[in-house]
């Protein structure tokens, strides 16, 4: 490699300073033209395009800031290319000049910044001076070192390339090599070699040389140089002896693995001619085929499909004693966390709390969970739901059947139908303690429709309608869920907000819009429809195409009836012909789905700080005092400042939850998926996967051709000087990415995450993130801001916590959005529904505006409680007087304030949580208000004491009457409203009775009902 010095900055200098990441340091002498020939091997695709800028150090002209003081103004651009810059610029002295090659601001918002590189026309010189350059005799500055602003910034070692000839020279035509490579040095190139392999030996470049703990899951890498084109690329692990070693010993994670459902797989990799294929491998050393070694040799055999020889490289390990914790995961400088990409963490079939095995009822038909009943009929679909819970989703005596008739599959034919419609059988399969499976077969109208549908005792069904028609002809499906009227009191879905049910409303398949589930019912029970693609899918997408879809003729639709509330799914028109066969599918989430833990909500207090643009560590001290038992740590500041990677911080993070435990308090966590930190130490091992986890750019064959190729030079218009993305992201994944949060950090620098795929082998690996957290860290719970993946991992993070031996919590926290056409007008509580199964507490509030939404809207998409859980409140501090009609509060430490700890503080004083919660839309509550415009919910207690949450829905300042049912509350003589002080909440006041109580347009009262 050229013969200078590689490294970083003494003195880093500032991101936003202007001057990018990459300087060349050259001496000079003085005179009024220089040139410096810099071997600075770009991996950008157009470096033509960008400009340079020049600082210089003499005697006179100090350093700022890392930066030298001196300017040069006169600068020509004499070569730009990928291999080779010359520069010639003016020197005004003596000295070490600065080219800063990539200079770059940045714009847009700060979590979703653009790149703007210095235009290379914006490079200016005197034009007296360019003149007289072609004539000067121009002296050669001496490059002396490459530096980066900051390691992390850095090009050395692995992203200084080849140039071409020295590819050719190095590989030698043959159809492909395999260089084995140290994880210290990830492949980070995908389509060049990096020049520093020309360092070493031709003897010695085929052994790796390292050393392991006896009990490590060492990990290592071997690069495929594809020659020509190469499929089905394979790796077989051999011992000193020649042996195979088994799957489970040595793995090569890019070719096999196991998926997010458990399921093992295998990869055909293939590769094309020119690329560079990072294969990235693991040997578990304390499995007996490997262990008890002071020493290892492991020959990797690399072959591929069509190719002719096959290529070896070696592993030579030198085994030391020592055991290392968790076999290494702790230490994020071994990569032995790839192995958790296959890892099965929390799949099982035990039952989850607080859910317990599914009652099967004798008849073959009827399954009891968690206060409900489910009866099937003929195709297996609910032909009657019964409910016990009450209006405050606790579990009575009695039940309410919650379907107005059975749940059907229509089909239709136009003209007359050949065959009698009959139900042929319904089989049970008790698959399991948690899932029952019901499978039946019948025809209707010249359709043969194979049903089956799998009950989970969270209240989730998941059913398939295989429809194949016994003659042509012209047939239309419709998939009916009728609520009964008296369970219909609230709706959302179909990208309507939610609350009152419309008397009709249709949604058809529109990808600016997410309208293919939607959910009608009460607190005492409801029931979603979610129209699915043929497989699982999870996202927001409504553009996979299914027969629901069917060509732009299929919608989904809600209406009322005289009894019910009609839920349907409606194909439209579809030509088959006999035998052919197409699938219905679909998932139905009966709710809520457990009683309200009423007293966990009363007594847990939660504090929640942001982290953005400060240090931003949670005050214990200040959130003891004011009554919280719960830290959520969210996403920036100190303690957790690589989005969904909490690994580098780790240690610190682990001090301040060892203190929050001391003080009595727990620790939740931001962490889940959707993006990740550009400080992932996998992340060069997740890109080798071949767009398995990292979402794809959709121009990344038009990159790789150009690289390939550069005689190709097609305009890519998306790469001129202003980029999408944080610099790192552009710098480094040069070959595509798409570019997901950024966040600047506590010390200046920025957090460029990188968009991931919603259902990849990624989930594995966070949910072994999880368990080590909780172990390792002593995290007592997730906070999710939003949801990356569905119920099937989520239900693994609940077992993961549930087998920890410890209390913990996943808090959900959503933003509006029907707020931003960008998301959708999907109702988050719609959208997530099937992961409040296994939540503790919900924060929907973002975006929610508490003063313009109706008291349907707080209750039904807001406040969790038809669904089996309680929530907060958020944007703009919320509003304490309607939060407290849903038991809500904000929460205590964010940055947009609200009420919390004065209204802990009275919950405490009355004892709350000894008390039921009667709300307005309950018909037992016994304290109403003359007029709709005021919502009333009253906290009983057995021995009589009240306490009244009144909050005004009205738009202007007025007084109203209130009216106690004091049979029900065993008040035989006069009462009235105490309203007693809560700081920032209201005075001291007390009123009569009978007496007009006036309210504040938007405010409202607390009050203890006071007999006299």
């Amino acid at each position: 490699m050229d013969k200078i010095a590689y490294g970083n900055a003494s003195v880093p200098w500032d991101l936003k300073a202007g001057f990018g990441n990459h300087r060349f340091i050259v001496e000079a002498p003085r005179s009024t033209y220089v040139r410096a020939v810099l071997p600075w091997r770009r991996r950008d695709l157009y470096p033509e395009k960008i400009g340079v800028k020049i600082r210089y150090t003499s005697a006179d002209t100090p350093t700022e800031n890392g930066v030298g003081s001196g300017i040069s103004e006169n600068i020509l651009i004499e070569k730009a290319d990928r291999e080779t810059g010359v520069i010639v610029f003016e020197a005004p002295a003596d000295g070490l000049y600065e080219i800063y090659y990539m200079p770059f601001v940045l714009r847009g918002d700060w979590w979703s910044p653009s790149t703007e590189y210095l235009p290379a026309d914006a490079v200016k010189a005197s034009d007296d001076w360019k003149a007289a350059a072609s004539f000067a005799d121009i002296p050669d500055a001496a490059v002396l070192r490459y530096e980066s602003r900051t390691a992390f910034d850095s090009f050395y070692p692995m992203e200084f390339p080849m140039t071409a000839a020295e590819r050719a020279a190095f590989t030698g035509g043959s159809p492909f090599m395999a260089v084995p490579e140290s994880r210290l040095r990830p492949i980070r190139m995908q389509y060049e070699l990096p020049a520093v392999w020309l360092d070493t030996p031709a003897s010695s470049l085929r052994t790796l040389r390292d050393t392991a703990c006896a009990n490590e899951h060492y990990v290592f890498q071997i690069a495929v140089i594809a020659g020509t084109d190469l499929h089905d690329i394979r790796v077989a692990f051999r011992d000193a002896h020649g042996r195979t070693l088994p799957r489970g010993t040595a793995v090569c994670f890019n070719l096999q693995g196991r998926d997010a459902e458990g399921r093992e797989f295998t990869v055909c990799r293939d590769a094309v001619k020119g690329q560079v294929l990072s294969l990235w491998c693991g040997l578990r050393l304390e499995d007996p085929a490997l262990s008890g070694k002071e020493s290892l040799r492991i020959t990797a055999e690399v072959t591929a499909k069509d190719a002719d020889a096959s290529e070896t490289a070696d592993i030579a390990l030198t085994i030391t004693p020592d055991l290392v914790p968790n076999n290494g995961d702790d230490d994020l400088w071994r990569m032995s966390r790839l192995f958790w990409l296959n890892a099965a963490i929390g799949i099982g079939d035990d039952p989850i709390a607080p859910y317990e095995p599914i009652e099967n009822g004798s008849d073959g038909r009827s399954m009891d969970f968690m206060g409900k009943r489910l009866t099937v009929g003929p195709l297996g679909l609910p032909a009657s739901f019964t409910s016990r819970y009450d209006h405050a989703a606790e579990l009575a005596d009695t039940a309410t059947e919650i379907l107005a008739s059975p749940v059907e599959l229509i089909a239709e034919k136009t003209g007359p139908a050949a065959e009698t419609d009959r139900d042929i059988s319904l089989r049970r399969q008790i698959r399991n303690a948690v899932t029952t499976v019901m499978e039946a077969e019948a025809v209707r109208c010249d359709i043969r429709i194979q049903s089956r549908a799998e009950y989970e005792a969270d209240g989730h069904i998941d059913c398939r309608m295989t429809l194949t028609a016994l003659a042509e002809g012209e047939y239309a499906f419709t998939l009916r869920v009728p609520v009964a009227e008296h369970a219909a009191e609230s709706f959302m879905g179909l990208s309507y907000e939610g609350g009152r049910v419309p008397a009709q409303w249709e949604y058809r398949w529109d990808p600016k819009y997410v309208g293919n589930h939607a959910w009608v019912g009460g607190v005492r029970g409801g029931i979603q429809l979610k129209l699915m693609p043929e497989e699982e899918f999870w996202g927001k997408s409504t553009c996979f195409e299914s027969l629901w879809k069917n060509g732009g003729k299929g919608k989904m639709r809600v209406r009322k009836t005289p009894d019910a509330v009609l839920l349907e799914g409606i194909t439209g028109s579809i030509r088959m012909r006999a035998g052919q066969t197409e699938v219905l599918h679909f998932h139905m989430i009966t709710t809520p789905f457990h009683p309200i833990d009423k007293d966990r909500h009363w007594h847990e207090h939660i504090y929640h700080t942001d982290g953005w643009g400060e240090e931003r560590v949670p005050d214990l001290d200040y959130a003891k005092k004011h009554g919280a038992t719960i830290i959520n740590l969210h996403q920036g500041g100190m303690l957790n400042e690589n989005i969904n990677y909490p690994f580098r911080v780790a240690p610190k993070l682990k001090e301040h939850v060892r203190k929050a435990h001391e003080t009595g308090m727990r620790y939740k966590l931001y962490y889940t998926v959707r993006e990740l930190s550009d400080y992932c130490a996998e992340i060069w091992a997740f890109r080798s996967l071949g767009g398995e986890i990292y979402t794809e750019d959709s121009r990344a064959a038009a990159i790789a051709g150009l690289i390939l190729d550069p005689s190709q030079k097609a305009e890519l218009p998306a790469w001129d000087t202003v980029r999408r993305g944080g610099p790192w992201l552009n710098e480094h994944l040069t070959e595509g990415f798409v570019g997901a949060w950024h966040q600047f950090l506590f010390d200046g620098e920025q957090d460029c995450a990188v968009h991931t795929k919603p259902f990849s082998r990624l989930l594995n690996y966070y949910l072994c993130g999880l368990d080590w957290m909780i172990r390792e860290v002593g995290i007592d719970g997730v906070y999710l801001d939003g949801i990356g993946y569905d119920r099937r991992i989520m239900k693994r993070v609940r077992r993961i916590m549930q087998h920890s031996g410890k209390r913990c919590d996943i808090d959900i926290h959503c933003g509006n959005d029907h707020e931003m056409p960008c998301y959708g007008y999907v109702s988050p509580a719609n959208l997530y529904l099937e992961h409040f199964a296994y939540a503790d507490s919900l924060w929907n509030g973002e975006g929610y505006h508490y003063e313009d939404v109706s008291p349907e809207y707080y209750l039904t998409e807001i406040s969790g409680i038809p669904f089996g859980l309680m929530g907060e409140m958020l944007h703009g501090g919320g509003n304490p007087w309607r939060g407290m009609v849903y038991g809500m509060t904000a929460r205590m430490g964010w940055q947009q304030g609200g009420i919390s700890w004065q209204i802990w503080k009275l919950w405490e004083e009355f004892g709350i949580s000894s008390a039921k919660m009667l709300g307005w839309w309950d018909p037992a509550c016994p304290v109403s208000a003359e007029n709709d415009l005021v919502r009333v919910t009253a906290y009983v207690k057995e021995n009589g004491d009240v306490l009244i949450a009144a909050a005004s829905w009205c738009p202007a300042d007025r007084s109203f009457l209130f009216s106690v049912n004091k049979e029900q509350l065993g008040i035989e003589g006069d009462y009235e409203f105490y309203a007693p002080f809560v700081e920032d909440v209201q005075e001291e006041a007390t009123f009569a009775s009978d007496a007009l109580i006036p309210i504040a347009a938007g405010k409202g009262w607390l009050f203890i009902l006071r007999r006299k």
